[in-house]
């Protein structure tokens, strides 16, 4: 979709969220060729627009065209960032924005208006991965197409539009899997404190202890120490894991597991649950 064919001023005034997604036309967080937003207002995405932007530089690397699809002769005659943002400013000022892998998606931002001279807006913003990762525990893929066949979803991935729809998307259906109210209330549910930028800086989004549940023998504040989040983080990387729901149980990278109980060197040293103990929970709990 070209800027002429956006009418700005059907756009919401007000919205729940944003979601932004930027791609690239090389390694240079600068070099954006497009822009994609979703607009969420009571929890649907009432709108979807997209841009092609032409870069500082023509300088295409083969590697992100095979990603995108985007080449130099397509955006040669489109706008720069620059010209654009004036437009695009009163959509993201004040808003939250949400993206996928959103410190990406928000280092382009800055970097781009850094290299232009334009003041950055004031907005806060979050990341759908971060969001998913807490949502959907032991999941083992949390990029954007993963998720997206997980929930359904059909899209042409790296469209910066399709890409920002999706994003929106996955964020709606984690307020529903949380029974959150609103977007606020999803990030007190999963202790995630939202990013900020501002004119005069950037506070990066911060992550809070995951607060899990008394399971087998342990109480739930036993799940929120340091050592133990690192090791739930742990046990979403595992693959090799025969799970029996019947009987809560699992043998687990070739240890027996239960929840109360494992055969491996590291729950026999410390008594406090192994990386196999939380994947079993995380198996047990899908879905739920």
């Amino acid at each position: 979709m070209t800027p002429d064919a956006v009418n700005f001023s059907a756009l919401p005034q007000e919205c729940d969220f944003v979601a932004l997604d930027f791609e690239t036309a090389n390694r240079e967080w600068t070099s954006i060729c497009a822009i994609g937003l979703a607009f969420v207002v009571g929890g649907q995405v009432v709108a979807n627009p997209s841009w092609l932007v032409r870069p500082p530089q023509l300088v295409f690397d083969p590697g992100f065209v095979k990603i995108h699809g985007i080449t130099a002769d397509q955006v040669a005659d489109k706008p720069e960032f620059c010209e654009l943002w004036p437009e695009l400013r009163p959509y993201l000022e004040g808003r939250i924005i949400i993206a996928h892998n959103a410190e990406f998606d928000v280092n382009v931002l800055i970097q781009a208006l850094d290299l232009y001279n334009i003041p950055r807006p004031s907005a806060e913003y979050s990341c759908t991965k971060v969001i998913a990762q807490r949502t959907w525990p032991g999941w083992k893929r949390y990029g954007l197409a993963a998720l997206a066949e997980r929930h359904g979803i059909l899209f042409r991935h790296h469209d910066a539009g399709e890409d920002a729809n999706v994003c929106a998307q996955v964020a709606l259906r984690a307020c529903r899997e949380k029974g959150a109210a609103d977007f606020g209330a999803l990030h007190e549910t999963l202790n995630i404190t939202r990013g900020r930028i501002y004119p005069d800086g950037h506070d990066k989004l911060r992550e809070g202890a995951v607060t899990l549940p008394a399971f087998g023998p342990w109480e739930g504040r036993i799940h929120s120490r340091p050592e133990q989040v690192k090791r739930q983080q742990r046990a979403n990387e595992i693959e090799d894991a025969t799970i029996d729901p019947a009987s809560a149980t699992g043998v687990i990278n070739g240890y027996a597991v239960t929840l109360a109980d494992c055969a491996c060197a590291d729950f026999k040293g410390r008594k406090l649950p192994c990386k196999h103990i939380y994947k079993l929970f995380f198996e047990l709990n899908k879905g739920r």
